[in-house]
């Protein structure tokens, strides 16, 4: 019986994963950065608003910066940001929070930057 109730408690547990996997959504921003003071400042930005969104309860969405190696010879879009966000409820909730907006306002000209010439792309789990 026990064997029963635990494997029984193991398949909720999978299929709640599995359920809340398939409403992750992935978003990619590729661009460019100018320079490496812009990138310092970026990343920071980036720390920042990882930080808020724990603050404000959704400490599973975050973001994550990346860059291509000095190796590549590619001459755009070199560096990419991914938004992991758990659902596209969650997704909206922290874009449309006073703290995101304020953090968005107060990075404006360093976000800016970024968002002229980048592509942005929003992914959902394949079924």
């Amino acid at each position: 019986m026990k064997k029963i109730i635990f494997l029984l408690m193991l398949g909720v547990i999978g299929f709640n994963l599995t359920a809340t996997a398939q409403k992750a959504i992935t978003s990619v921003h590729f661009y460019d950065v100018k320079n490496a003071e812009m990138e310092k400042n970026y990343i920071a930005s980036l720390k920042e608003i990882n930080a808020i969104m724990a603050e404000i309860g959704f400490s599973k969405n975050y973001y994550s910066y990346m860059k291509v190696d000095a190796s590549d010879t590619s001459k755009t879009y070199r560096n990419c940001t991914i938004g992991h966000w758990t659902s596209e409820q969650d997704y909206k909730t922290i874009h449309e929070h006073p703290k995101f907006k304020a953090w968005g306002s107060k990075y404006k000209d360093i976000n800016a930057v970024f968002i002229t010439g980048q592509l942005y792309r929003k992914f959902y789990a394949a079924d």
